[in-house]
């Protein structure tokens, strides 16, 4: 857990992203967890915002989604977060 505060990102395995998603949710944290496909089902149903990919992403990914990124532009998150619930 001590770790986990010391990061603000980090996944490679599906297992290390759940993971990560369950210790910050346990420490009071709102989590946003990006993700594109089916290994990534648990942590993005864990999350509590879930951002995925139009283009590259799968049908798992895209339901499971809050915002979906249509143009699989990664850089626009930085704008939606800046409008928040105006988009």
């Amino acid at each position: 857990m001590e770790k986990v505060e010391a990061k603000c990102a980090m996944s490679r395995s599906p297992f290390d992203k759940l993971l990560m998603v369950q210790c910050l949710k346990q420490q009071g944290h709102v989590v946003a967890v990006t993700g594109d496909g089916t290994y990534d089902a648990a942590s993005l149903k864990e999350a509590d915002i879930v951002l995925s990919t139009g283009i590259q992403g799968t049908e798992v990914a895209r339901e499971r989604s809050d915002i979906v990124i249509m143009d699989d532009n990664f850089v626009l998150v930085d704008m939606v977060f800046r409008w928040r619930r105006c988009v």
